[in-house]
């Protein structure tokens, strides 16, 4: 009896901590919020992840790439006469002229959120803020930020410069498989060796609390539990604050091979951790990763149907390894859609994809090719073609007239040839 009640027991406080976990996810204390897979940017869970919001210094994700793509980390940059005095927020006390590499303003852009240092890397890779920043939005509509516009490379305020958690999530998710950027968010600190100006190190300490834990009330109450912020797997990304935008944090990290990454928006300073660690752990608590199709796995031959059938081998082009809900795995299911081919068919055509289900809902696909060529393939019709049989009758006719012609001269001189014949008789008879 009494194991029956322990074993009752122990399920009735299982349906409870996940119960309590979705309901947790659900209450989110911030604006907006969203969790996707790291790898994929698969969406996990939103809230409100649609709605505009300012960025704030989230943005500085995007300046580190827009300036990665154009440089190298020891390319030399010079700091010009007007930031260090006009520039608001936080910064790393740079002075005109002084000298610093593209790796160290890179440091001071993403671990202590420096202001000065987003307007000195724009200025020194376009030659302005205004042409750096153009450069910005190109590379926000190429990654599919539609509901996107900066005005500035350090998200200091303005009306025009906003985002969406949608939208900062594929901007999260590109930076993050970006190797440098994926390096520096996760230093805790940092020492900007002396410059030609200034004669002392520069220690930078990162402002992201999941990895440091520090500040103040370094504690969060979770499921009624007492916890740091400083999480375990955490791996960065950045947080932000303008009294416009309120508190904002993008974060990552990373649990039993999973990557996740959240993105919280317009929340107070202690909530934005809040609601990223209960979305943290609804993830590695409720997804698992699997791998649904290996590279170049031979899938079927599909059969083209023609005067002569060809059979042509399908293979996933590439392999496919997602998230998905823990315990679901066998609901999985696969469909196949070709596409209209064209000939002639070359060998690695695309002809269709492969993708793959849970509940009639798409969670991944891939592309299906053939390795083999094809020239041409006929197909047999049911309609009755006038032109070829017009055509048909023609050349029918002109080789009949051909062949009474060729009969008719055949005639005429095997006649002249019997006449000649019978002539030569008469002659020699008389």
């Amino acid at each position: 009896m009494k194991k029956i009640f322990l074993s009752t027991l122990l399920i009735l406080l299982g349906l409870f901590l996940r119960l309590g976990n979705v309901y947790a996810v659900n209450n989110m204390t911030c604006a907006s919020s969203l969790l996707v897979d790291g790898e994929t940017g698969k969406m996990l869970f939103e809230y409100n992840a649609n709605e505009i919001k300012y960025p704030a210094s989230l943005t500085k994700l995007m300046t580190a790439i827009v300036a990665l793509e154009q440089n190298n980390l020891n390319d030399k940059m010079t700091v010009d006469d007007t930031t260090p005095f006009t520039i608001d927020g936080s910064h790393i006390a740079l002075e005109p002229g002084e000298i610093l590499t593209l790796s160290d303003l890179l440091h001071a852009l993403l671990i202590p959120s420096a202001n000065d240092a987003a307007e000195v890397i724009a200025i020194n890779c376009s030659g302005s803020v205004e042409a750096f920043v153009k450069l910005m939005n190109e590379k926000a509509l190429s990654l599919g930020m539609n509901n996107t516009h900066f005005t500035n490379p350090h998200g200091l305020h303005d009306p025009d410069h906003y985002s969406t958690a949608t939208d900062l999530s594929k901007l999260a998710v590109y930076a993050y498989q970006n190797n440098i950027v994926r390096d520096i968010i996760k230093k805790q600190n940092y020492i900007i060796s002396k410059t030609n100006i200034k004669l002392e190190d520069r220690y930078l300490n990162n402002t992201n609390r999941l990895l440091t834990g520090t500040g103040y009330g370094n504690q969060i109450l979770i499921d009624g539990y007492y916890q740091d912020i400083k999480y375990t797997g955490a791996t960065g990304m950045k947080n932000g604050y303008t009294p416009q935008a309120g508190s904002c944090l993008i974060g990552s990290a990373e649990r039993n091979n999973m990557t996740l990454i959240t993105i919280v928006l317009d929340g107070y300073i202690n909530d934005v951790y809040l609601d990223t660690v209960r979305l943290m752990n609804y993830g590695f608590d409720n997804f698992e990763k699997i791998e649904l199709i290996h590279e170049n796995t031979y899938l079927e031959n599909k059969v083209l149907t023609g005067n002569d059938n060809v059979t042509i081998p399908v293979i996933a082009r590439s392999g496919l390894t997602t998230l998905i809900k823990k315990g679901s795995s066998d609901n999985v299911q696969r469909r196949i859609i070709y596409d209209d081919l064209t000939f002639p068919l070359e060998s690695q055509s695309s002809i269709g994809k492969l993708i793959f289900v849970v509940d009639d809902n798409e969670i991944g696909s891939v592309e299906l090719f053939t390795p083999i060529e094809i020239q041409s393939i006929a197909t047999p019709s049911n309609k009755f073609d006038t032109k070829s049989t017009v055509r048909l009758l023609l050349v029918i006719f002109l080789i009949l007239i051909v062949l009474i012609v060729l009969l008719r001269i055949y005639n005429k001189i095997r006649l002249y040839k019997i006449r000649k014949i019978r002539n030569k008789r008469k002659t020699g008879n008389n």
